[in-house]
């Protein structure tokens, strides 16, 4: 008797064993997937001479002229942000499919509220996919049009890859406020407005730059320059009624910077109405500049002398 029950006992475990490893087989089968790691790349990016950037907001152009990147055909790029844009395109992988119940209703969102990424070599577009997230920008999705929509990761990096995607014009800017070749440097003007005194003009003097009426300090002069030509703004920022009122104001100072061509490019510096943050004109776009990057342009025309 009891052999006949050890008998049926070990019967129960194997099917037992059998169901289990069925259960786990099968679930696993259903939760493992291969995900094509190269869904979303293009593999010759250095042959891509334009990028397009289409959304609800707007529509970035970022496109090679020949020897930088420019957006909007109006302004330079910033080459570290366009650095970090093939970065992302080189690096970014799927991570998962996105939940089956969730993919029509996150697909449809990305689509509708995402960017449309538009990558072209010459004329033609050789890839194209939406790239959004969540509601909080803590998970990023790519789908290309009317396909499984994916989470997407940068191995090794805890980055919302969404987010340089969804730059605006702004953020693609160059950062430098003075941005033209040095060599055709023509002249250089500084007026203060409240005190026309302090008012001084730099240019060629016996092959050397001087502030015109007084014997200059050719350090001194030498550093301001420099620190003129590698200015960089924070940020450039979107025109608001408060801003278009402080533009009526007189500010503190105008830099007006001429080339060889007698091209102007000019700077118009605003007294801050932010703690630290200058809000500064230059041509008719706004930007904030910290406090620190401002002090030592405020130079007055003694400040030069020997």
């Amino acid at each position: 008797m009891q052999e006949k029950k050890n008998k049926r006992l070990l019967l129960t475990l194997i099917a037992l064993l059998l169901v289990t490893g069925g259960i786990y087989w099968y679930g696993k089968r259903n939760t493992s997937f291969q995900v094509d790691k190269d869904t979303f790349h293009y593999a010759d990016l250095k042959s891509v001479n334009e990028i397009i950037l289409e959304s609800p907001a707007g529509k970035v152009d970022l496109k090679f002229m020949g020897s930088a990147w420019r957006v909007n055909n109006t302004y330079n790029a910033d080459r570290a942000m366009v650095e970090v844009l093939f970065a992302t395109l080189l690096k970014a992988e799927p991570k998962r499919p996105v939940a089956i119940s969730l993919q029509d209703s996150v697909g449809k969102a990305v689509e509708k509220n995402g960017v449309k990424v538009s990558l072209l070599v010459g004329s033609n577009v050789v890839e194209q996919f939406y790239a959004g997230g969540n509601d909080r920008k803590t998970q990023a999705f790519f789908r290309k049009a009317g396909e499984t929509p994916y989470i997407m990761t940068i191995p090794g990096y805890r980055v919302y890859v969404s987010g340089i995607f969804e730059l605006p014009e702004n953020g693609w800017r160059d950062k430098y406020v003075f941005g033209f070749n040095w060599r055709n440097f023509k002249n250089l003007e500084a007026n203060f407005p409240a005190s026309p005194t302090d008012n001084f003009l730099v240019q060629m003097d016996d092959n050397f730059f001087g502030v015109t009426g007084i014997e200059s300090d050719t350090a001194k002069l030498n550093n301001y320059l420099d620190a003129v030509s590698l200015l960089t703004v924070d940020e450039y920022v979107t025109t608001t009624p408060e801003l278009d009122s402080l533009g009526k104001t007189k500010p503190v100072m105008t830099l007006t910077i001429r080339d060889i061509g007698d091209h102007e490019y000019s700077l118009r510096i605003f007294p801050p109405i932010k703690k630290q943050k200058y809000f500064v004109q230059s041509g008719d776009a706004w930007a904030v500049l910290q406090e620190n990057k401002i002090r030592g342009l405020l130079r007055p025309k003694r400040y030069f002398g020997k």
